[in-house]
């Protein structure tokens, strides 16, 4: 099988959204819309440093863009890479029509 980019990154985006807190992360952000990593810290029982991996992970499979004001960091979800490799997650994930 050869590989090619597109495979490539698939794989990457499934495997981030394989485990169950980035999962949340998503759904959350997908629902809420831009969240200040302050509201994942209420939503999670994970350290700042768990919390910092799994967005990281998120930020390399291009699921999250990350912003920062001041001291804050601000999450939103970069919908051109969840619709190219996850149509219709919205809809299916969060019981949408």
């Amino acid at each position: 099988m050869a590989n090619n980019k597109f495979s490539d990154h698939a794989v990457k985006v499934f495997k981030a959204l394989a485990d169950p807190t980035r999962y949340q992360i998503v759904t959350l952000v997908l629902e809420r819309g831009e969240m200040g990593c302050m509201d994942f810290d209420k939503e999670f029982r994970s350290t700042k440093s768990a919390l910092s991996h799994h967005y990281r992970i998120l930020e390399n499979a291009d699921l999250i863009i990350t912003r920062k004001e001041g001291q804050h960091v601000f999450v939103s979800l970069n919908m051109e890479v969840l619709n190219k490799y996850l149509p219709g997650f919205k809809k299916t994930h969060l019981n949408k029509t």
